[in-house]
């Protein structure tokens, strides 16, 4: 599932390429991935987007008083089309890309100058939500700080990290009421820079590793868009390519392998249900 980083990416691309246009039809071809909360289809249509925006891992294009709410989940993808140019972002559906609308596709946005966005899945997981700009305002408010806004002081991190003393670091990280967009592969790596073990419980952290955390957290985030996100077999940017950062992990993906910092073996366990690297002798 892409994280902040894959989603901030795709983003930035179909932000320059979706605004200002006007949505003149929408094709819904799977009522379960189109969901909409208290409106209809048609109300989009005929509104212009003002903008692309990201909230945690979701995508919003803001119609103004609406929104539309996009969320790739697993194996959602995103294919903007104009006249020959393809831009496609989230999972690689392999031979699909070019062949539009193609057995995944579940939506459709047309625009007036004829271009259209495609959204395709291959398992269904991701959706799409027509909502009120109050039903978005209330839906941010579920959702906790984003890591890269300036919101996120160190004296709301320590705030937060006191309603979950008893749990461990690694699942705090990953509670999304409490701070925004990081997933499995990011706190990992955060972790691993700030030199804390996933396990940790958050009553055991003093207080300069709580600062080392919160330095770190928007540090990587902030390098993983520099190179566009990470890339395994699920993830290419919206300019079609795998991100880069896979080069730059430290701990995630690489266990067994030497740690790149002390030379020990990168270890591995399941945390919540979640796969989990570190290095024993890096983190404390």
């Amino acid at each position: 599932m892409p994280e902040l980083p894959e989603v901030e990416t795709i983003v930035r691309y179909l932000n320059r390429g979706l605004k200002n246009k006007k949505i003149i039809g929408i094709e819904s071809l799977d009522h379960k991935v189109f969901q909409l909360s208290g409106g209809k289809i048609k109300e989009a249509v005929g509104k212009k987007i003002k903008a692309v925006k990201r909230r945690a891992k979701m995508i919003i294009i803001d119609l103004g008083e609406l929104s539309l709410i996009v969320h790739l989940k697993m194996t959602g993808q995103l294919v903007y089309k104009i006249k020959t140019k393809i831009i496609a972002g989230g999972h690689p559906i392999l031979n699909q890309a070019q062949e539009l609308p193609n057995k995944f596709t579940r939506v459709i946005f047309r625009f007036n100058d004829k271009s259209a966005l495609y959204f395709n899945d291959v398992r269904r997981f991701g959706w799409i939500k027509l909502v009120s700009l109050g039903e978005l305002k209330s839906i941010g408010r579920s959702l906790g700080v984003e890591p890269l806004s300036p919101k996120f002081t160190l004296k709301y991190f320590k705030q937060v990290l006191t309603h979950k003393r008893k749990t461990t670091i690694k699942q705090f990280l990953l509670d999304q009421k409490y701070i925004a967009g990081i997933g499995n592969i990011y706190a990992d790596e955060a972790l691993f820079a700030a030199r804390l073990k996933p396990v940790r419980r958050v009553e055991t952290l003093r207080p300069d590793e709580i600062k080392k955390l919160w330095l770190m957290i928007p540090k990587i985030l902030r390098y993983a868009i520099k190179y566009r996100g990470t890339s395994f077999n699920d993830y290419v940017d919206a300019r079609g390519q795998a991100g880069n950062f896979v080069k730059y992990l430290q701990v995630y993906g690489r266990a067994g392998e030497k740690c790149r910092n002390c030379g020990g073996i990168v270890r591995k366990m399941k945390l919540g249900g979640r796969g989990t690297h570190w290095c024993d002798r890096c983190q404390k």
